[in-house]
């Protein structure tokens, strides 16, 4: 199957993982921007933990490789979403 790579946060307490720029998404997450603050600084807001966020900079994100469907829905689970270099070890 093949893999794009995308720019991705993680909630930590769920641990699904939101491709950037699919913003809002399906189940009720979204992320926000500071008006104020960093440029690069963002708020994700999980349902499964709100009214509570994770705060995160763009400029520290990792980069993930999902396949395209994945990528339609915007995010997944780490089985889904996986840390580049880390599809390679679950294709064998």
């Amino acid at each position: 199957m093949p893999y794009r790579l995308h720019r991705c946060v993680e909630c930590p307490k769920c641990h699904t993982r939101y491709i950037i720029g699919a913003n809002p998404y399906g189940n009720g997450s979204y992320i926000v921007s500071y008006d104020t603050v960093e440029s690069d600084l963002r708020r994700l807001f999980c349902t499964c933990r709100l009214p509570d966020y994770h705060e995160f900079k763009l400029n520290e994100m990792k980069a993930y490789a999902a396949p395209h469907s994945v990528y339609e829905r915007g995010y997944g689970s780490p089985d889904e979403i996986v840390l580049l270099g880390d599809e390679q070890k679950q294709a064998s």
